[in-house]
């Protein structure tokens, strides 16, 4: 597909408008800021979904709740200080294995070299104890958003399935994704006016995910009404 946009460019004089989503057009200049052609595909795509994920998100009821908020930044707040106490404990035993004089040299390098990372992670705690208290309005409002995130994902996955990605930010649904906007353009809802972008743009959408989530294994529940793990340091 890409070899294909390299050769037939994606723009063409005197048709600048390529999409339209919910009546705002998406025209050829806002996609000029990309640097090439696939590029231009994935900025097509990200206007898009930018402009779909809203709508989803206030015709499914789907804002973020105070309480929401607050239930995010509790655990956040709980793993913290768990995540202190582990560190602590840990760096307390190190202490004393350390201590010994019966290591071999390369365990006693081993350890030593995890106790540097372990003092410097509860210095940067006391400094930051020592710092101004954050602002609780701006870390909800930076919560706010990851928090809408999950409750979309989980909402498009449960109605539409299909492929999941695993990402560095949880389970992605990129089928559900795809399903939707399918879904929109059927409703007239998301309109193309360039049928060749509206293919590239589908077989971005539709690519496999790179690292896949078996379908026995996909959940949608968020980390934070899960229980926090007791230890994840090893022995």
């Amino acid at each position: 597909m890409l070899l294909t946009l390299s050769v037939v460019p994606l723009t063409v004089r005197g048709e600048d408008g390529v999409a339209s989503v919910f009546g705002n057009e998406i025209s050829r200049s806002d996609l000029e800021p990309a640097r090439d052609e696939p590029a231009q595909v994935v900025r097509f795509r990200d206007l898009i979904w930018e402009r779909v994920a809203r709508h989803y998100v206030a015709e499914r009821g789907l804002a973020v709740t105070d309480g929401e908020v607050a239930e995010f930044l509790s655990y956040h707040r709980e793993f913290d200080r768990k995540d202190r106490a582990q560190r602590a404990r840990k760096l307390e035993e190190l202490n004393q294995r350390l201590a010994t004089g019966e290591l071999a040299a390369d365990e006693r390098a081993r350890l030593e070299e995890f106790r540097a990372v372990l003092t410097r992670l509860a210095q940067h705690d006391a400094e930051k104890e020592r710092s101004t208290a954050p602002d609780p309005e701006r870390l909800a409002a930076l919560s706010r958003p990851w928090v809408e995130m999950w409750k979309m994902n989980k909402a498009l996955q449960e109605q539409y399935g299909g492929a999941v990605a695993l990402t560095r930010s949880g389970p992605d649904p990129q089928g559900a994704r795809v399903a939707l906007i399918s879904d929109y353009e059927r409703r007239g809802l998301v309109r193309f006016s360039d049928p060749r972008l509206r293919e590239a743009l589908f077989a971005l959408l539709t690519k496999p995910p790179t690292v896949p989530v078996p379908p026995e294994r996909v959940d949608f529940t968020p980390y934070w009404k899960l229980p926090i793990p007791p230890s994840y340091f090893p022995d």
